[in-house]
């Protein structure tokens, strides 16, 4: 699922959230009620799959996501100990497993950020396939959500990039993170070859119309150019790494560089601030992906969707105007936690 580093995210703080927000509320009274004037298909991202409803990147919260209709799944790639890619948001394991209780005393320490400082944690790379898939990654998510909690979803198993590519199938897309890139390649992995490697054995090397690959790092995305040219790359912004600065506010200087190595860029919807943005990217010819249409829940606390906020909407009401808004920004497709809400903010079926 897209997200930023954690050092990123301290940039997009409390204060920029809100202002952002502000924003976003002021210009909805304005956003288009239907779907994008043109005949021009408006990409549906499912971000972690349909992870408003289900824990995010389990087999169960893809199902979900084609079932909603969603033209793309999104899969984050970590590694494992014995070098499997598997589908994973965190490079820790604690936030969405159970591996504290079954493996309490495999905690290390690590500096995924590259920035010194190393964080105590329970890092997928310490741990063997076979030992990950003993772990429960859908049991939180019923105690972080009890109002949408299903015991379905008790015991539900982090999915490999391959069992994901056999169960999505044909049925949507794949849209691929290449994260931490830097952090792996310390260590002596490439995971841009790794994952070519495991798509062009399950025959997918022909078939890069249905496969994005994306990154922060703008390295991974000139590897990937450099191994595998055939799929379509995306930059997400902000960038990754030291003096990326100037990558966290969109210009015409930045979007050439990204159209000299990208085809497209999905920026944090915090970044845009209007029509221009959008045409500015478009003008370099660069597809234009935001991420994430949510509202104001996160993955780690959602909200009812019928729950009322504080300007009189209803989270539902909230990521539907959200949506329509940069719909009228003329985007090219966004992720979103909610599939079935995408549909219905865009009058799509």
């Amino acid at each position: 699922m897209p997200q930023a580093s954690p050092r990123l995210i301290r940039y997009f703080g409390f204060v920029v959230v809100a202002v952002s927000l502000a924003f976003l509320n002021g210009l909805v009274q304005s956003a288009p009620t239907n779907a994008r004037p043109d005949s021009k298909k408006l990409l549906l991202i499912a971000h972690r799959g349909a992870s408003g409803y289900a824990p995010e990147h389990t087999l169960a919260a893809y199902k979900l996501a084609i079932e909603q209709g969603a033209d793309f799944v999104e899969q984050d790639l970590q590694l494992t100990k014995d070098g499997a890619l598997i589908c994973l948001h965190d490079p820790d394991l604690a936030r969405t497993t159970n591996v504290k209780e079954i493996f309490p005393d495999r905690a290390s320490e690590r500096d995924v950020e590259g920035g010194g400082v190393k964080k105590r944690g329970w890092y997928s790379m310490d741990f063997t396939l076979s030992e990950i898939k003993q772990l429960d990654a859908g049991s939180w998510f019923n105690r972080a959500n009890p109002f949408i909690a299903n015991e379905a979803y008790v015991g539900q198993r982090i999915p490999t990039l391959e069992e994901t590519i056999e169960f999505v199938g044909g049925r949507a897309g794949l849209y691929i993170e290449l994260k931490h890139y830097p952090f792996y390649k310390s260590l002596g992995h490439d995971v841009a070859s790794l994952t070519a490697a495991v798509l062009k054995a399950r025959g997918l090397d022909k078939s890069g119309n249905r496969i994005f690959i994306q990154s922060f790092s703008k390295e991974s995305l000139l590897r990937m150019k450099e191994i595998a040219p055939g799929y379509r790359r995306v930059q997400l912004l902000p960038m990754e790494g030291e003096g990326r600065e100037d990558s966290r506010k969109i210009t015409a200087a930045l979007a050439k560089e990204i159209a000299g190595y990208a085809q497209g860029v999905g920026p944090d919807i915090r970044m845009v601030n209007g029509r221009g943005d959008i045409q500015t990217l478009h003008k370099a010819g660069l597809l234009v992906h935001p991420y994430t249409f949510r509202g104001l829940t996160t993955a780690s606390a959602r909200l009812p969707l019928d729950e009322r906020q504080q300007n009189g909407l209803t989270t539902r009401e909230q990521v539907i105007n959200d949506i329509r808004l940069f719909v009228g920004f003329e985007i090219d497709g966004g992720f979103t936690d909610y599939p079935d809400v995408w549909k219905a903010a865009t009058g799509t079926r």
